[in-house]
């Protein structure tokens, strides 16, 4: 996630308006997908980590 996408989620009012709720939905699923991304990065990398080491065979 880029850091301006992330600047315009902190900024995001308390949503008041239906447009105002589709920004905050939209918002939500962008950090659950950078979520998502970030968990299955760490589990590749875990993996990889164990098997380089010996780990797991």
């Amino acid at each position: 996630m880029t850091s301006e996408r992330l600047a315009e989620i902190e900024s995001l009012p308390r949503p008041t308006t239906s447009a105002d709720a589709v920004r905050c939905w939209n918002a939500l699923q962008d950090l659950l997908r950078e979520r998502d991304h970030l968990v299955n990065a760490q589990a590749e990398t875990t993996a990889e980590l164990a098997t380089w080491t010996g780990s797991v065979a």
